[in-house]
């Protein structure tokens, strides 16, 4: 069966993997290199994107900055401000600062926002990918809400939003529910059953991976209002 990048499903062993994204990844991101490997197929040159709850040392927001044409990335620690913070974080998290310098330089092709994501900055229709890698399992039912909420706002019409997190974290079933509540749907077919190599870790109790592909059920008022905003973006 061909490898379908746009399949919501759990993550299995099986999956193509990275150890490395711009630097190389701890041994302790027990998902990390399978996250990334995935999420990656989906940065374009073309696109406006936002790495959401992206962190100070995580790699996603460096890689996004080298492929796509503008690339945002929010955290809601101040730190994210601080071109000194990030840098100390990566020392601390590789133990070295052998990257110190090829980050710097990355950093500058990055909008940062201090933000959590249940009330982000960003105007409407801003994005055409939002990523959120392993972020909802650290928020409420309430927030996760909230946090797809806003990014419906500010995801244009066509938009996707690539997504992983914790199982049994979140459940799937509520979940669905919640997307679905939120005007999104899954982008392609969806899978809940978990494979017989799924991706699994005892190191913070017993877990599993899961990604998903979700799109917005778009209304004609919302194709009517994101297209009145590009023609006035042009004239």
């Amino acid at each position: 069966m061909p490898y379908n990048l746009y399949e919501t499903r759990f993550i299995r062993e099986s999956d193509p993997k990275t150890d490395h994204l711009v630097f190389p990844l701890p041994k302790e991101w027990w998902s990390r290199g399978y996250e990334y490997e995935w999420a990656k197929n989906f940065a374009h040159h073309n696109e406006t994107v936002l790495d959401a709850a992206c962190g100070l040392s995580h790699p996603l927001k460096f890689y996004l900055a080298q492929r796509c044409k503008e690339v945002h990335a929010c955290d809601i620690n101040p730190g994210i401000l601080s071109e000194q913070k990030i840098i100390q974080e990566l020392e601390s998290t590789l133990g070295n600062d052998q990257f110190n310098e090829k980050i710097s330089c990355i950093l500058k092709n990055i909008h940062f926002s201090q933000a959590n994501i249940t009330k982000l900055p960003y105007s409407a229709f801003h994005f055409d990918k939002i990523f959120c890698i392993s972020v909802l399992e650290h928020l409420s039912s309430v927030q996760q809400k909230l946090a797809l909420k806003e990014f419906a706002h500010i995801l244009k019409p066509d938009g996707l939003i690539v997504l992983t997190f914790d199982f049994p974290t979140i459940d799937l079933n509520t979940f669905k529910e919640m997307i679905e509540t939120e005007e999104f749907d899954f982008a392609t077919i969806h899978s809940f059953e978990q494979p017989s190599d799924v991706l699994s870790t005892n190191m913070y109790g017993k877990l599993q991976c899961y990604r998903a592909i979700l799109k917005k059920k778009t209304s004609t008022k919302q194709l009517l209002s994101h297209s009145i905003k590009t023609l006035k973006s042009i004239t």
